[in-house]
């Protein structure tokens, strides 16, 4: 190709580098499009990482009563089992968060959203094969 036995080996070279440098961007791009689609499944979160506490009624303060019922999202299998087992547990740990509210505290987005986190650290502080990821209030009536 070239009049020197250099140029020849530097050409190829290149050109290999070239070729490996578009295969190893390949396998990166595909990987990090594959992690993007991987997410947890709306199946898996359903039935392998979701706790539902059930009713839970009691009263608040100023001669109120509260109903509330929670989804409780958490990061393994093994947690979730775990948290089944302590649903005493987050019973009374949505009592004693509750118990000193108001009906006022509860009534906007803002109050909701301190209450689940209220409640995500009391849960996540006795559970020890996991962490607790979300709670979702999927029932709330003030009285």
């Amino acid at each position: 190709m070239f009049k020197s036995r250099a140029m020849n080996l530097l050409f190829t070279l290149m050109v290999l580098v070239i070729i490996g440098t578009i295969i190893v961007f390949f396998f990166i791009f595909r990987q990090q499009s594959d992690g993007k689609n991987k997410g947890t499944d709306i199946d898996e979160i359903v039935n392998h990482l979701t706790v539902d506490t059930g009713e839970i009624t009691t009263n608040i303060k100023g001669d109120h009563f509260i109903k509330l019922d929670f989804n409780i999202q958490v990061s393994s299998k093994e947690a979730k089992e775990e948290l089944e087992k302590r649903s005493f547990q987050v019973k009374n740990a949505v009592i004693y968060t509750v118990s000193g509210m108001t009906p006022e505290d509860l009534q906007d987005q803002q109050g909701i959203a301190q209450l689940e986190s209220l409640i995500k650290k009391r849960v996540d502080g006795f559970l020890q094969s996991g962490t607790v990821t979300h709670v979702y209030t999927t029932e709330k009536i003030v009285q």
